[in-house]
């Protein structure tokens, strides 16, 4: 009697538990590429000519400081070689001396600042480009999932990502449930007037490097 009532007991919550299955609705997907919403931002492209901009000024500066180490490079070398003047007495010899290790300690502090200039500037430009970043996904990801939810999707994917293997995290989707252009659109309502009209770079915002000239 015992087993006959486990057994019924068995049967009824498997019974409950293919109900309930039932009862679940089916997974509604949509699809959405984050990467090319992205770089068609206008707020991206803004953002891009502002660090174009930026970044000329910086190069600006640093050439300057390149000039200035050239300039206090070359009175060192004069300084020096006038402490190989035969005829230069020792006393005289002893402040060319003196005046070359100040103008060389000099020299090493300004490129020190140059090479710390540099440093600064990139590291800025990379926080400003990560804090940007940051903001945007969550900005357009609302907009997609706002997007998704207009259409019923339970599940909103992002077709632009990359596995670890170097595929396409979605290999493919229907069209009919790509939300991408909708958002585009979405986006698209809120550009100003004013917003800067830029072909946007592949894989998001690239900073022009700074980089010092080649050594003679």
């Amino acid at each position: 009697m015992m087993k006959s009532i486990q057994y019924l007991l068995a049967v009824g919550a498997f019974a409950s538990a293919a109900l309930m299955a039932q009862a679940q609705p089916a997974p509604k997907i949509a699809v959405v590429d984050m990467a090319k919403l992205y770089d068609g931002h206008w707020k991206t492209q803004d953002m891009m000519a502002k660090l174009k901009a930026d970044t000329t000024a910086a190069q600006a500066q640093y050439d300057q400081l390149t000039k200035d180490l050239t300039a206090m490079k070359a009175q060192l070398d004069e300084v020096v070689e006038q402490t190989k003047n035969p005829t230069a007495t020792p006393d005289a010899i002893k402040k060319l001396q003196d005046d070359a290790n100040a103008k060389y300690e000099a020299l090493q502090a300004r490129a020190n600042d140059r090479n710390t200039f540099q440093q600064t500037v990139q590291r800025e430009f990379q926080q400003r480009n990560q804090n940007f970043h940051e903001l945007m996904m969550e900005e357009i990801g609302q907009k997609a999932v706002d997007a998704a939810k207009s259409h019923g999707a339970t599940l909103l994917l992002d077709k632009s990502g990359i596995t670890v293997l170097g595929a396409k995290a979605i290999l493919y989707s229907d069209p009919a449930y790509d939300v991408t252009e909708e958002v585009a659109a979405a986006i698209a309502k809120d550009k100003p007037a004013t917003a800067t009209t830029a072909p946007a770079s592949p894989g998001g915002i690239t900073l022009p490097p700074i980089t010092p000239p080649a050594a003679k």
